[in-house]
């Protein structure tokens, strides 16, 4: 049913989007962050990996330095040496800290361990009752998923670079978005949001943009996506708006 499909999908416009919890107090990406994000009753958008024993964490960069300025790849850690830095939560304990209260955008960092992040991933999530979407700019995760959970929401992050090639955006449109991933929606950085391309492919898809860092940007952009997702680092770069609609 049609009405149903997008009852399922309101989450992703009528609610802001935060980055990676709220962090203008807190790191990035930790419970405290999306301790805010649930207080101002935003949907948490986060950031899924590996570690060297396959647990998942959540964590953006693939190496501590940016972080905590350590040079060592969370693929080489395991989960008991990771929990030595702090702050970096495991997925099941965001799980268990959101339970449901506000949705969640789940984005797969890609692991060369061939589906085993997103196989793990589903291992807590079947068993989960609040509102998520799963998101990657892997198409082989996508692909994985509507294969193994056609039911989940599921989105595909895409860069403006792959518009720029007229034979890829062909091939994008025509092979893998209708015919090998049909996403429920699509991620596209904010300059992509400008491609005459993007804006026809919103008569199909939902479209998210990524990623807004202030009132300016987002008063720049508001008509050129069905929602954004905010980079909410300082007090003063809370979005205008307390309600999305499309535009």
């Amino acid at each position: 049913n049609g009405d149903d499909d997008l009852k399922k999908k309101e989450f992703l416009t009528n609610t802001i989007i935060a980055h990676r919890g709220i962090h203008h107090t807190f790191l990035e990406n930790t419970l405290l962050a999306f301790e805010e994000a649930i207080k101002n009753h935003y949907t948490i958008e986060l950031d899924v990996r590996l570690t060297k024993d396959r647990e998942i964490i959540v964590f953006h960069d693939s190496n501590l330095k940016r972080i905590f300025d350590i040079n060592r790849d969370i693929n080489d850690l395991t989960l008991e040496e990771i929990k030595k830095y702090k702050y970096i939560p495991t997925f099941l304990e965001v799980l268990q800290l959101v339970n449901g209260k506000v949705p969640i955008i789940i984005e797969l960092k890609i692991d060369n361990r061939y589906f085993v992040l997103e196989r793990k991933l589903v291992e807590l999530l079947d068993c989960y009752k609040g509102e998520f979407s799963v998101q990657s700019f892997h198409p082989l995760t996508l692909w994985w998923f509507r294969l193994n959970r056609s039911h989940y929401i599921r989105g595909y992050l895409v860069h403006n670079i792959l518009f720029s090639n007229f034979f890829l955006r062909i091939f994008l449109n025509q092979k893998l978005l209708k015919k090998i991933l049909k996403p429920d929606y699509i991620g596209v950085n904010l300059i992509g949001l400008k491609e005459n391309y993007i804006q026809k492919l919103r008569y199909k898809y939902l479209v998210i943009g990524y990623t807004i860092n202030s009132n300016y940007e987002y008063l720049e952009y508001k008509g050129l996506a069905d929602n954004f997702i905010f980079n909410i680092e300082k007090q003063e770069t809370v979005p205008l708006r307390t309600v999305s609609q499309k535009e």
